[in-house]
Parts: C-alpha cells; structure tokens; sequence
C-alpha cells in the first residue's frame, strides 16, 4: 500500500509526464508517422505496454521514477519501443511470417545437426529428435533477426533524433544497456554464433570490437568491399533507415552479409559437439557447457523497459487483426467490392446487413478478446515431477541406479553431472481439443415473431455469426500454438409451418459463400412461415446425424451445439420433447432462448420442452426484455466453448 506522500509524487509525477507528452506529441508523430497514436503513463506498469487495437502506447511511470530518469531519457524510450513501429504497420503479414521466409535456412540447419547426429548413431535417441532440433534451429534463427531488428531500433534513433549522439545523452544509453546485460563481458559467456549476433550492437555501444572466443579469427577483422566488415554493416544499415526502407530491404540484406558468417560459426560449434545417449532426457555437451539445443533467452532481459521477442509477436498479431478488420469494412461498404448477386444477396442485402454489423461492433469486439484470452490459455506451463536431474532434491533411487558414477565422481571430486535428483520443471501442456465443432442455430421466424423481435434476434445472428468466424481466424493464425488443426462451422435453420436450411456448414476457404449465406441469415428473417414447428427442425438435425459423426460426438473428436431462439410455446411440444432428448442422448449440446411476453401455458410447455427432468436446465426465459437476446446469446456461446477447452 503506498503511503501519501509516494502517491501524491506519482500523481504529480503523472500530471508532468502527460504534460510533457502532449509537448511532444509532434515529434513522436513525426517519429512513428502515426499521429494519432496516444500515450498514456500507468502508475502500475514495469515496462511498455502497446495496445494497437485502442491506439494506445502505456507508459511504466513507476519505472520511469524508479530510474529517475530525465525528459530526455524518457524520450529516447519511447523512441527506442517505437522504431520500428511505422515499418510494423507497413509489413505486418512479413514480420508475422518470418519464420516461413526462412524456412529454407531453419531446414537447411535443423538437417545438418540431424546428419551430425545419425553419425554418433543417435538418430532415435528421444533427445535428438527432428521436432526438437527444428525448433531449436528455428528459435536461433529468429533470435538472431530479433537482435538485428533491436540494432535497426537503435540505430534510427540515433538517426533521426541526434540529440542522443551527444556524449551525456548516450552514456545515459550505455548505462541502460549495461543494466540489461549487453556489456563486452557477457559475449564471452555465449556460444560463438551467438556472440557474433550480439556483438553487433556491442560494438554500437562500446566502439570496440568484443573478442568472440573459441574463433581462429575473429569475423570482425574481415573486410567486404574494401571496408571493414563492422563499418560496411553500419553504413548499409543506416542508409536503408535514411531511405525509410524496412524488413523488406533489411532481411535480403541480412540473408547475404550476416547470416552467412552466423551459419558458418554456428556449423563449428554443431562439428565440435561431443553427444551422449540419453536416458530419457538429453545430456549432450560442448566443452562442458550447457545443452546447446535448450532454447536461447539472450534477448529476453527481465530488467528491459522494452517489450520482447514474444511480447512483439501479440502486438504485431493484433495489428494483423485490426488491419483485417478495417479491410473487412471496407469491403463491405464499398459498392460492387463483391459480387455476391450469384449467390443471391443483392446489394440492398450488403446494406442492410452492413447496417446490423455495425450496430453490434462493440459486442463483437468484446467476443474477439475473449477468443484471444480462451486461446491463449489453451496452452499452459504446468510443473511436473522429473527424476534423474542434475540438480534439484535428492532421489534415492535415482542414487542407487547412479552409485557407480557417484564412486567415480567421488574420487575426482567432481560431481556436477550425476543425474541423482528430482526437479519440478515447468512443460507446455496444451489441451487436446475437438476438430470439429458444429454449431447450429434454430431460429422461429413464425407470424407472431413481430418487427422488434425480428429487429434483435438479427442483432443477435449478426454478431454471433460474425464472432464465430473471427474465432476461426484466430484459431488458424495460432494453429502452431495449439499443436492441431480445430475448426468451428455455423449453420442456420429458420423454422415455422416448415423449416429449411438458409446457411449451410460452409468450407472457410469458400469465403463468397460463407459470407453470403451469413448475409441471407440476417436479411431473410422476416415472420413470414406461419406456425411454431420446432420439432420438425430439430428432428431432421438430429437425423442428419451420421454413425461416423455418432461415434466422433462419443469420442469427443467432434463437438455439435444446437441453440434454438423462439418467441412462442412449439405447435408440438410432445416432438419437440422427443427430439430434443435424442439429441441429447447422441451427446449434442442443445439450448433454447425464449423472448417476448408469454402467458402461463406458454411458459409451461417451454419449461416441459426444455427444463423438466433434465440434470440441468437447457430453456432460458428472456421474457418482455427482449433487448438481452444478443448478449445472452453470446454469453451462452462463450460459455460452452470454454467448457470444450477446458474439458478437452
């Protein structure tokens, strides 16, 4: 609990900082060429925090206090976050796909080890599998173009505010740089490809060239075009900032001069390896150093205001996410964008369809964060129990099986390899989900359905259809991160006398189709079909039930949920009933939402239909606040998708 007088300064401190800011604002304009980026400094903050759907960069004032740090050095922070911020909006399918532009080196360097290791006859071993060299050459390789894009950060900076080359405000940066371990000491401690990568922004800084250890010659001391080779690095890369060039001329560029000396340290360090065959767990060694396929954390500084590797990723997803957002409205506003007439939706269709998204944009919006949040919380670290480790608590039995190389060790005086204890480590775990989940909608466009209830349940629909399919674009962006491949389909069923199928389970790629059957969902519901005969509706869901399908629903490979929206008792409820309990014996999800007033023999028969003798109700009764159908609606919808992550 902070006492008066630490609040009062952070208040103050607040006021100047926000002052100071809107000072500013024209240069950082200038800077990030976004002027309508906001700033805004949070008492509660360690580091940056950058939030591109709201357009607003957060500010660590408590470590800006902490620090007792200047204007200026406040500024060159924000400068420093926001580099390459300009060239993000440009490029930001290309930063988020880095890895696949590289593919070919990550491939090229993960087979190499792998024929470095089927030569120790390790091919099988558990340690040295393909899945785990891939990603420990894929996390080196995209370390290394971290730290080079930190270079261009700092560089342009220097570039484009020359305040900071003066000798008091760069010593300033120097010892920041130093508080986050880039000092010429800690090269020393870093495998060679490694030191090499770091030492880039070390010789920035310091102005002298590091010694990279174990190397016969130092790659510093190589000239390219008669330069040295540091000073022809500096020059290039500084003449693409002075050319507003971004990742498209630096990766090229990267890819020709830098990368080749990285490959061809790193190749001495793979030569050099001395392998062991594991039991159960690695324990290769380079010259007594640590596993050299654990993953790097060298640009991951704890004590860094900045934001990291992994940090830059969600930010760069989320402008992903906005720009195709944008571009989505655009499409939709923009007259003969899509031809959608041969899948009949005219253009009056597009508008008033245009017209129900947006009056559910903030709904959808609060959907979209709950989609990421679900998500992202798929996949968890959780502590598990490891025997046989090199450091930890003392296991028996692990000493009884390892009495042998105890003996040895004791007699040299060394026992820092002996696998004799326990440890808790932290593993991913992530939850094994559905492939496929149905989700369908069962809508009463009956008479008595009048013009305010057409009015939300299209409100309703709209959002729901529209939060689905951007939940299906998350999950394809973070399919790596799930490990599998999960998709959600939407279909919807309009029912009254009769009942037909207006939107089908479309393939995602079918994208022409998929949003115009989600426009006809909206558009042609019109209380134009008579009676109130769900039961039929439901019992053809449930007859189009494969014995595939069946056993995929027992396994949990395949989730299907049904949610009806009526606004009357059904003309057959003693069906309905029958259809809604077979549904549910052939594990499908069903739930029914009643709105509008209803009398007492109406909520009796929704009650029976959809209550009564059930473990758990399955009717939610919406009564005269008809308003409520679209969050209640989504509400229900998010509800069950999180207990399909969380049960799986």
């Amino acid at each position: 609990m902070l006492d008066l007088d630490e609040q009062a300064l952070i208040e103050e401190s607040k006021k100047h900082c926000e002052v100071f800011l809107q000072k500013e604002q024209r240069s950082l304009a200038t800077f990030t060429r976004d002027p309508s980026l906001m700033y805004i400094p949070d008492p509660k903050l360690e580091r940056f925090l950058l939030d591109p759907s709201k357009g607003v960069l957060y500010l660590p004032l408590q470590s800006f206090l902490d620090g007792k740090l200047d204007d200026n050095q406040i500024m060159w922070h924000i400068y420093y976050e926001l580099s390459l911020y300009s060239d993000w909006k440009k490029q930001t399918k290309k930063y988020l796909n880095r890895k696949k532009d590289w593919q070919k080196e990550i491939d090229h360097m993960t087979s190499y080890i792998l024929d470095r290791i089927k030569k120790e006859g390790l091919e099988k071993d558990c340690a040295y599998q393909p899945k785990i060299i891939s990603n420990y050459a894929r996390k080196e390789i995209l370390d290394l173009l971290h730290l080079l894009d930190k270079q261009i950060s700092f560089l342009r900076v220097l570039q484009m505010c020359p305040i900071y080359r003066d000798k008091e405000n760069f010593e300033g940066i120097v010892s920041y740089m130093k508080q986050t371990g880039k000092t010429i000491e800690s090269i020393s401690q870093m495998p060679r490809h490694r030191a090499f990568a770091n030492s880039l922004l070390i010789i920035e800084l310091y102005k002298r060239v590091p010694t990279i250890e174990g190397c016969d010659e130092n790659p510093f001391n190589r000239k390219v075009f008669n330069q040295s080779f540091f000073n022809f690095i500096h020059y290039q890369l500084v003449r693409q900032i002075n050319n507003e060039q971004g990742i498209i001329e630096r990766d090229p560029f990267i890819r020709s001069f830098i990368f080749p000396i990285f490959e061809q340290l790193w190749k001495e360090e793979i030569d050099e390896m001395v392998f062991y065959k594991s039991e159960g767990q690695k324990k290769e060694q380079v010259g007594g150093s640590e596993n050299p396929f654990e993953q790097s954390k060298a640009d991951e500084i704890s004590d860094s205001l900045e934001s990291t590797q992994e940090e830059e990723k969600k930010i760069l997803q989320e402008m992903l996410d906005k720009q195709e957002q944008i571009s989505w409205n655009v499409q939709n506003t923009i007259q003969g964008k899509v031809d959608l007439v041969p899948y009949g939706i005219s253009e009056t269709d597009q508008q008033l369809f245009q017209f129900y998204s947006n009056k559910m944009k903030m709904e959808r919006e609060q959907m979209r964060q709950f989609w990421k949040k679900l998500i992202g919380d798929a996949k968890k670290e959780v502590s598990v129990k490891r025997g046989d480790q090199i450091k930890g608590k003392l296991n028996v039995g692990s000493f009884i099986n390892s009495y042998p190389d105890f003996v040895e060790a004791e007699k040299k005086g060394n026992y820092k390899n002996i696998p004799i204890f326990n440890r808790c480590l932290l593993e991913p775990q992530t939850d094994r989900l559905p492939e496929r989940i149905e989700i369908s909608f069962v809508i009463d466009n009956s008479g008595s359905m009048n013009a305010s209830k057409i009015e939300v349940a299209r409100k309703a629909l709209a959002v729901t259809l529209l939060s689905i399919d951007d939940f299906n674009q998350y999950l394809k962006s973070n399919a790596e991160q799930l490990n599998q491949k999960v998709e959600i389909l939407s279909e919807t069923w309009f029912f009254g006398s009769k009942y037909y199928n207006v939107k089908e389970f479309n393939d995602k790629n079918v994208k022409e189709k998929e949003k115009s059957d989600i426009i006809r969902s909206i558009v042609k519901l019109d209380a134009t079909d008579g009676a109130t005969d769900d039961a039929s509706c439901l019992r053809e869901i449930y007859d189009r039930i494969t014995s595939i399908q069946d056993s995929e629903l027992k396994k949990g490979k395949q989730k299907k949920i049904i949610f009806e929206i009526t606004d009357g008792a059904s003309s057959c409820p003693g069906s309905a009933k029958e259809a809604v309990q077979e549904l549910l014996s052939k594990n499908v999800e069903i739930y029914a939402f009643q709105m509008g007033k209803s009398n007492n023999t109406n909520e009796k028969i929704f009650n029976f239909i959809w209550n009564e003798g059930y473990k758990e109700p399955h009717g939610i009764m919406i009564g005269e606040q008809i308003e409520r159908l679209p969050k209640e609606l989504l509400k229900a919808v998010g509800k069950n998708m999180q207990s399909v992550f969380d049960n799986y």
